[in-house]
């Protein structure tokens, strides 16, 4: 049995991952800004911007899993946003780094939360963790995130996550609520790919790296990428049948969004098979199998 710490367990991923870790007779704990501590299991306080943390939960610790920053998506890219999507993950891979240097501890594995979008817009080519950083700032960031668990002296992992699919919150809740309403709107040429994984999956993803102690940076992708335009068509099939198809052009998102419409319009097709080669096992490999999931259409 292994102690794990989680930074973000909050969150829509934490809250998946702690459940499957729980189920799996592990202990988990999270990192928490308040003081209140789950009826399930502990919560240590810290506080990243003051680079403050309870060495009751490094001492704690086996493993610590680090989910947590700002969400990229949840205001306009301003600058002072830009920064402080930045600088939550600066902080927090700082801290946690500080803590380890500075307390006793049992720590054997960090794995840190990445994302795909340090590959960019790549149109229609397939990209892997050998492939070049890509432009624009969601690559330049991710870069940095990554960078920041660099000079760790313990085994880290980073984790590219791709798009998150769950009934719970994220992506898929806000893409099914104009199909919901009658409108499968297929954003700007509806032809950039993709790269989608069941929660499920991304949970299992990071319980398979901890047991297998797998080290560097893995992809956290489904089998199978699709264009907008046809993950559009399977919402369709699975929640209205009777949507209206109603195309919204890039200028129209580019006005509306801003530079965040890079979360829309690029295009990323991802391969997963470094983490396949590894033994994980993927239970929802086609889009059609994670919605049917979901919605049992």
């Amino acid at each position: 049995m292994k102690n794990i710490l989680i930074a973000g367990g909050s969150g829509l991923v934490g809250k998946q991952l702690t459940k499957l870790l729980s189920q799996n007779n592990y202990e988990v704990a999270w990192l928490s800004r308040s003081n209140k501590s789950s009826t399930n299991f502990p919560s240590y306080k810290w506080n990243p911007e003051a680079g403050v943390i309870d060495p009751e939960a490094i001492a704690f610790a086996d493993v610590i899993i680090v989910l947590s920053g700002e969400n990229i998506a949840a205001d306009r890219w301003t600058d002072k946003f830009k920064k402080k999507i930045i600088t939550s993950r600066l902080q927090a891979a700082e801290t946690i780094s500080n803590a380890l240097k500075n307390h006793p501890n049992n720590v054997t594995h960090v794995i840190a939360a990445s994302a795909i979008g340090f590959y960019g817009d790549r149109n229609d080519n397939l990209v892997d963790e050998l492939s070049d950083k890509g432009i624009g700032f969601l690559a330049d960031t991710t870069q940095q995130w990554e960078n920041a668990y660099s000079d760790f002296t313990i085994p880290v992992t980073n984790i590219r996550i791709g798009v998150v699919l769950s009934k719970a919150g994220g992506a898929l809740v806000e893409m099914s609520l104009p199909v919901k309403w009658g409108i499968a709107s297929p954003l700007g040429s509806g032809q950039q790919f993709i790269s989608w994984i069941h929660i499920d999956d991304l949970a299992g993803l990071f319980m398979h790296v901890m047991q297998n102690q797998l080290t560097g940076i893995y992809n956290a992708v489904a089998s199978n990428p699709v264009t907008n335009e046809e993950f559009t068509k399977q919402l369709k099939k699975s929640l209205s049948k009777n949507a209206i198809s109603l195309p919204i052009p890039i200028w129209a998102l580019k006005l509306l969004l801003g530079e965040k419409s890079a979360i829309v319009l690029d295009s990323t097709r991802v391969s997963n098979k470094k983490i396949i080669e590894s033994g994980f096992t993927f239970k929802y490999e086609f889009l059609e199998q994670a919605l049917k999931n979901f919605y049992g259409k």
